[in-house]
C-alpha cells in the first residue's frame, strides 16, 4: 500500500507530520515530531487493529481533506499527539485523493473480513 502523507492540528509549538498506510491487519499511522519545524523527536509507529476502529471516514475539503478515525477506546486518542475530543483527524493534501480513498476500502474490508471471521468462528 501506497505511504500516505497528513499533518494533525497544531500542537502549540510543534508540528506533527506522518504516515497512514494500511499493513496487513493494521492501520499505521507513523509520526514525526517536529519543534519549529525541526525534527528533535523519535518517530512513533502506532498500529492499530481495524477491529478497533469504530468508524473511519473521510471529510472532503477544498485544500486537504481530513481521514477521521473514531475508535472504540479512547486509549488511541492519548497516544496520538494533540486534542482530540472523540476522533483523530489526519489532514491530507487533495492530491492524494485517490490514495486515501483506496485506504478507506482496504480499512473497510479489513474491518467486514474480521466480523465475518467472528461469527463464523
Amino acid at each position: 500500500m501506497t505511504r500516505i502523507p497528513f499533518t494533525l492540528p497544531d500542537v502549540g509549538l510543534r508540528e506533527i507530520e506522518g504516515m497512514v498506510w494500511v499493513d496487513d491487519e493494521f492501520l499505521v499511522i507513523q509520526l514525526t515530531n517536529k519543534l519549529f519545524g525541526l525534527i528533535d523527536g523519535d518517530t512513533d509507529v502506532i498500529k492499530i487493529e481495524a477491529t478497533a476502529i469504530q468508524d473511519i471516514r473521510i471529510q472532503r475539503r477544498p485544500f486537504k481533506d481530513r481521514l477521521v478515525i473514531t475508535p472504540k477506546k479512547h486509549e488511541l486518542l492519548d497516544i496520538v499527539p494533540g486534542k482530540h475530543a472523540n476522533d483523530v483527524r489526519l489532514r491530507i493534501w487533495r492530491t492524494q485523493r485517490q490514495n486515501l480513498d483506496r485506504l478507506l476500502l482496504e480499512v473497510l474490508a479489513l474491518q467486514k473480513s474480521a466480523r465475518r471471521d467472528a461469527s463464523a468462528g
